[in-house]
This record gives C-alpha cells, structure tokens and sequence, in this order.
C-alpha cells in the first residue's frame, strides 16, 4: 500500500520533484551546490539558490504573467487548491500541459493533454511513508502509443537540448533502472542514502527502508534509534525559518542553535483564525474527507461501489441552525463566503456543532457548481507554504422554488 498521497509525494520529496535539491540538500549552503555541481557536471552558477515557491505563490505569478509554462503532472489543482475561481483564472493565463491518465477538472483549462501509462503499465521505484523503498514491475503493456511518465521526461529533456558543461547530454539514462542506479550516486552520504540497495535486492527482500549505505545495506528501521540527527550545519537540509513570519533563517542564525545532531524543537502559539465569522457570513465552514471518496476523486469517482455512496457534495448542518434558516433535509441550497457560492443540498442532523457547517472537498464539476474549494481561504501558513484549506467563514442562503425547479 503506498500510503504517501497521490503523486508518490514521499518519493518526489526524497529526489527533488518539489523544487529542491535532491538527497534533502541545502540550497543555501555553497558546499551542497558544488556537490550537485560536481555530480551533474554542470557549472554551479547554472543551479537556482534559494527556498522553493509553493503552489499558492506559483499562482500568484501566474497572475502577473511571470510564469508562463506550467507542467501540471497527476495531479488536479481546480479541485485541491483553495479559491478556485481565483486559481482558474490564474491557470487560463499561461500554457498549461496537464500529464494525466484520465481527464480531470484541470484538463479543461489545458493547452496540451499528455495521457501516460498507469502504475500497473510501467517499471520504477516509489517510496512509502516509512522510508520503504519497492520495486514495481510492469503488470501489463499500455495501449499503443502511451508513454511512461518516466519517457515522456527523458523525451522532453532531449528534445530540450539539455548538454551538461562538457556538451554531453545531461540525462544520460534511458531506463527506470539506469536512472535509479545515478539517483544511488546522488544519494550517497545524505540521509536517504540508497546506495546499498538493488533492483534485484528490492525485489527479493520486498523492500528495503533507507537510509541503506554499503556500509549497511540492510536498510534502518528506526531511523533515530542511535539518537543523531541530521542537523550539524554543514549537513541539514535547511536552516529553518522564524516560525511567525516564516523568514529563511541565515546559516549564522541557525549555528546559533548549536543543535549538531540534536533534534531542533520549536515553540509555537496558536496565532487564531485567519478569517472569522461575522454579521455577513455568521457560519464556520469546515471541509474535509470522505469514506468513500479519495482527494479529488480522479479514480474513485469512476468507480460505481464508491460512486453510488457519495455520489454529490452536501453541507452538513445542525438542527438548530436550519430551524433558524427554515431549511430542510435535502433541500439545495446556497453556501456562500467571502470567495464565491455553491449550491448543494443540506444535511440535516445533529452531529455538527451549532454555529459550523460541513462540506465535502473532493468535488469539482464547475458545471455543477459544488466545489468546496470555491469557498475556501488561500491565506498560505507562514512557515510550510500551505493554504488554509480547512476552514472559512461562511452563510447559508435557501434558494427560491422557482431556480431549484429549473
């Protein structure tokens, strides 16, 4: 079971796919450029400094036309990002390619509809959230035509032209297993060093937990159990951030803590709500998960067991509350904030707080108009980057017979 979340983000974390340096580097430390420098044979002023951008910034250029490519890979922001209405009119400004094996709410504002092989059709690694590390051999071939994600990349660089600094080409690999056997080289000496293990060995031992170094190759189960941890500040992956303003602290600052293989913990304060209700929008909005639904439902809504239980977003609210608003089960009404609208029907009961509604986040279908992330705030937490998706404020409106007949 691979239980890091849809697009293997445990996996893409460990190598860089999130706009890091592979091998959890430093960005900001000189000695972890030149070593990717070195490793890539690249010249090391050619290699980006700096934090990542999260998404919620990504959109943010997109507004003011700063990004003008963007490559969106399995994944379906018009679902998942909070203030879809601000999102979708971000995403129409640049040339949008979506990599999908399915059409999703996101492949509608695409330029280009890159369809690649199910996990089931193609070879690679993923990592779990234990650190485990398994082999995926291809099960069946994908219809004819269809290209790995991991071809369509190595295709894509090609025909980019990408030379390392002695004009050789700089993806030298043109098999999963080559490109791990190179991601082995990078690896070593970080803490998720995999430089111990093999395809034949993930495959015979049915997984191996990194860190797995040829010195131990077995892999570690616990990773902390000798009591060190990654933190000396030549080594750590960051410096931190001021955990209220979120500042990039400056290799000074974080020596300044003399961690050195001690775990670094951080004070905090409950800072409140970003957004409370008031005399316009007088409800607490929550969104949340379902039992039968997955993320945005790319697969489990088109699966019928899973589809039939849940098949439409609803708002969950107290008893009392609707008495208030005279609004019965069942009936479709408008849920409103501060972003947008959505109408869905109402479920009335008991299990909700007075004063809170809740909706289901897992539906897009702008036709239908019931996606809970047209509501929801995109104020980012200062420190990870992520957008405040769980709750808003918000009113509940009944809408006349005469629009719920038509």
């Amino acid at each position: 079971m691979h239980m890091a979340g849809q697009p293997s983000s445990s996996s893409n974390r460990t190598v860089g796919g999130v706009g890091t340096y592979p091998g959890n580097r430093n960005p900001e430390n000189p000695d972890h450029l030149r070593d990717i420098a070195k490793l890539w044979n690249v010249e090391e002023s050619s290699l980006a400094v700096g934090p990542e951008k999260g998404i919620i910034k990504q959109m943010e250029l997109m507004e003011n036309e700063q990004i003008g490519f963007f490559w969106n890979i399995h994944t379906n922001p018009l679902v998942s990002l909070p203030n879809l209405p601000r999102v979708k009119k971000a995403m129409e400004k640049p040339f949008v390619v979506v990599q999908d094996p399915f059409l999703t709410e996101t492949t509608e504002v695409a330029d280009v509809v890159l369809p690649p092989a199910m996990w089931g059709e193609k070879e690679g690694t993923m990592e779990n959230a234990d650190r485990t590390i398994n082999l995926l051999r291809k099960a069946v071939e994908p219809p004819a035509g269809v290209k790995t994600d991991f071809e369509i990349l190595v295709e894509f660089s090609k025909r980019l032209g990408l030379k390392d600094k002695d004009g050789n080409p700089l993806v030298n690999y043109s098999s999963p297993e080559e490109a791990f056997e190179e991601w082995k080289n990078i690896s070593e000496g970080r803490p998720s060093d995999m430089t111990g293990m093999t395809y034949d060995r993930l495959e015979k031992e049915n997984g191996i937990r990194w860190p797995s170094t040829r010195e131990n190759p077995k892999g570690k189960v616990r990773l902390y159990e000798d009591g060190w941890f990654p933190t000396k500040a030549d080594y750590c992956q960051s410096y931190g951030k001021d955990i209220v303003t979120g500042r990039p602290k400056t290799e000074k600052e974080y020596k300044t803590i003399k961690a050195e293989g001690r775990a670094i913990f951080h004070p905090t304060r409950h800072l409140g709500a970003a957004e409370k209700p008031g005399e316009d929008f007088p409800l607490w909005l929550n969104t949340g998960r379902l039992l039968w639904q997955w993320h945005t439902r790319t697969k489990t809504a088109r699966a019928p067991e899973l589809h039939d239980k849940a098949p439409k977003a609803y708002v969950e609210i107290h008893e009392d509350d609707a008495k208030t608003l005279s609004i019965e089960h069942g009936e479709t009404v408008k849920v409103i904030s501060p972003r947008g609208s959505i109408e869905i029907p109402a479920k009335v009961g008991t299990e909700m707080k007075k004063g809170e509604v809740f909706v289901p986040f897992h539906y897009g279908e702008w036709e239908e108009n019931q996606a809970a992330n047209q509501l929801t705030m995109d104020i980012m937490d200062a420190v990870s980057h992520q957008p405040i998706l769980k709750h808003s404020s918000c009113r509940i409106e009944k809408i006349a017979v005469e629009h719920q007949s038509q």
